[in-house]
Parts: C-alpha cells; sequence; structure tokens
C-alpha cells in the first residue's frame, strides 16, 4: 500500500472510531437519562434486557474495589498505553494489508476510547446491556464492550480462516502469500 494510500485508510479509521465513539457515548448518555432508577426493561423475549448501571472496575466490576491510585493506573493509564501500541503496530509495517485486521483495530480502538472517556469523565463506566435465556446471562455491559467483543470474534474467525488457507495452500509467509 502507498503512503497516500495508508493515510487514507487511517483517516477512514479514525472517522469510523470516532463514530463509534459518539455511538456508545449516545447510547450511555440515553440510557443514564431513561433508565437510571427505573429497573429491568426487557426486550425480545428477555433475551435482552436494558438496566442501567455505573461500574467502577473493569470487566464485571473487576478491580471496583481497589485503590484510587491503583484503578487509576490500571484502569486508565495501562488501556491509554494499550491503545498507543496498537496505533503504532497498525502504523507500522508489520500490521499487513488485511481488512479484518482495519476493522479490529478500529473496534478495539472505538471500544477502549469509549470506556476511558466515561472513566475520565464520570469515574465509572456507564453500562446497560444485559444478554441472555432465562438465568444464563452475561454480564451487563455497553456498545464499547460489544465492539471489542466483536473485534475478538473477528480475530478469531481471521485465524480460522487463514490456518484453513495455510493447510490448503501450503505454508504462507507473514503476509498472506503463498510461498
Amino acid at each position: 500500500m502507498t503512503g497516500l494510500g495508508k493515510a487514507f485508510a487511517a483517516i477512514v479509521m479514525a472517522v469510523s472510531a470516532a463514530a463509534l465513539v459518539a455511538m456508545d457515548q449516545w447510547t450511555k448518555a440515553l440510557a443514564a437519562g431513561f433508565l437510571a432508577g427505573k429497573g429491568a426493561v426487557r426486550l425480545v423475549g428477555g433475551f435482552v434486557m436494558l438496566i442501567y448501571a455505573r461500574n467502577r472496575g473493569a470487566f464485571l466490576s473487576l478491580g471496583s474495589g481497589l485503590s484510587p491510585t491503583l484503578r487509576f493506573v490500571l484502569l486508565i493509564v495501562c488501556p491509554l498505553a494499550a491503545l498507543a501500541f496498537l496505533g503504532w503496530a497498525f502504523l507500522s509495517r508489520g500490521m499487513g494489508e488485511r481488512k479484518e485486521k482495519y476493522a479490529v483495530v478500529v473496534l478495539i480502538a472505538a471500544g477502549g476510547v469509549g470506556n476511558l472517556v466515561d472513566r475520565l469523565l464520570y469515574g465509572e463506566v456507564r453500562d446497560f446491556l444485559n444478554f441472555g435465556i432465562g438465568r444464563l446471562r452475561t454480564g451487563i455491559m455497553n456498545l464499547a464492550d460489544l465492539y471489542i467483543l466483536a473485534a475478538l470474534i473477528v480475530m478469531i474467525v481471521a485465524m480460522l480462516r487463514s490456518g484453513r488457507a495455510g493447510k490448503a495452500g501450503g505454508r504462507t509467509d507473514s503476509s498472506g502469500s503463498s510461498s
């Protein structure tokens, strides 16, 4: 990819991530305004439940009982470093040309930034989505969390596809071309 092509791809990715962050923040504001203190709202036969919750920790409230300093380091500094690393890895030559990688970078960046915005502005993350059937349910999450989950699914599917392609067509190098 040429320098101009890489610049265009980076701009498209940044705009896409910004749009996803805006959607995440908008839905969190709606949830805070319409769901806080209202209990659960059941949708799609109860498969989706809207329940407003504020989370001072990470996934499933892990770390919510830590000291403010340690929580700041683990939930703000470390994610910022991870996002910076992700940006560096994309801009370096090692990321390759695969569309799946672009999607993964956008989704992880949008998810990370969406939750970082909450932590920086509110000291906690606003969650409101719960999925499941009967007693088998997820934790309460938000769109930023779903972006990260979608990125993991894209990564797994891409790895499975590249594994099958490697077995079918012989050995592949890091750019995905057969050798």
